[in-house]
């Protein structure tokens, strides 16, 4: 491959209690949010939900080894739903971005703020929440350049009710928090 081809990787976004990660000297400590290529294996113990209005950082735990860059559309989809009662989502942002070694954090690329406005309903009867899938695309033309000593990290912040859930289960039939990056080494 060209040095100058792009390659798209797709991650997945998921919680796992049986593994942590402390990275960038306490930027990342006691992490539980994962960016992987690939889902973990069923039996792994996970978390499918996470209160939304919280930031959530998933953190890819790989370094490269080499100098690389992000240059392209960034695209995919975070998943949010109603949890013990009908909940609102006003609006959300997902931003990629990396932190270095010492704990330096830098916002590569941004949404911005999309507004939603939508409500989500909760069906006491059954203990079940309306979900929406919040699809998003970003620009990434100005390139940004990461080297060894960096990791990615996707940060989703989500506006509403307080009782709205951000899913990210280990559940590959049902991909909850999905991101596609193109990359060119």
């Amino acid at each position: 491959m060209a040095d100058n081809m792009r390659y798209v990787e797709t991650f997945y976004g998921y919680y796992t209690s049986d593994w942590v990660e402390d990275y960038g000297s306490g930027a990342f400590s006691n992490n539980h949010y994962v960016l992987e290529k690939n889902y973990i294996s069923t039996g792994c113990i996970t978390v499918e939900t996470s209160t939304a209005t919280t930031a959530h950082k998933f953190l890819y735990p790989h370094n490269i080894e080499k100098v690389y860059f992000i240059e392209g559309v960034i695209g995919g989809h975070i998943t949010v739903a109603a949890s013990t009662a009908t909940s609102t989502v006003t609006n959300y942002r997902v931003s990629l971005c990396k932190v270095d070694n010492a704990g330096n954090e830098t916002e590569l690329f941004t949404t911005g703020t999309i507004t939603v406005g939508r409500n989500l309903s909760w069906d006491s009867t059954y203990s079940i929440g309306e979900e929406v899938v919040l699809p998003f695309w970003i620009d990434a033309w100005e390139k940004a350049t990461l080297t060894e000593n960096e990791k990615i990290y996707l940060l989703v912040e989500v506006s509403g009710s307080n009782t709205l859930v951000l899913w990210h289960s280990n559940d590959s039939t049902w991909e909850d928090l999905k991101i596609d990056i193109p990359f060119r080494m």
